[in-house]
């Protein structure tokens, strides 16, 4: 008799994690249903300048915030730094020690020695025709790389 019912709860108990599988299966499978919801690179037909013309015409309309009573609106900057610049940039920010300073437990504090010396590096970095040599060794990685962004 004890046989049985040890029997028939374990039987019960296996029926309703069963269930409780088929039942929880979907939520862990993702969001397949909808399609896949990994991001994929999107590709922009609009050219530079005409980003940059839209950004400068935005920017003589956009509002301003807090009192703005006789104060004029400066003009808009827009930059036209390539990715060779920009990459270029980045990695002297990192070899001049401000990306770790800037980004450390205690964040970019003006103040200290330390901060200062890397953004001096840092702009004697930028100045030095080694900024130069670097985008150019960039642009021409660029150039011979194959294009990876694909459309769908």
């Amino acid at each position: 008799m004890k046989q049985s019912s040890t029997t028939t709860r374990l039987l019960t108990t296996a029926t309703v994690a069963a269930l409780l599988g088929v039942f929880a299966a979907p939520s862990f499978a993702g969001n397949y249903a909808e399609g896949d919801p990994r991001p994929v690179p999107m590709t922009s037909s609009t050219t530079r300048a005409a980003v940059t013309s839209d950004a400068q015409q935005w920017l003589k309309t956009s509002p301003t915030q807090g009192y703005t009573d006789g104060i004029s609106q400066q003009a808009a900057v827009v930059s036209a730094n390539t990715r060779a610049a920009v990459a270029a940039d980045t990695r002297l920010w990192i070899q001049s020690g401000l990306a770790a300073k800037q980004n450390g437990e205690a964040g970019a504090d003006m103040s200290q020695p330390g901060y200062r010396q890397a953004a001096a590096e840092y702009s004697r970095l930028l100045a030095s025709p080694a900024y130069g040599a670097l985008v150019d060794q960039l642009k021409s990685q660029q150039a011979a790389a194959p294009s990876q962004t694909t459309v769908r």
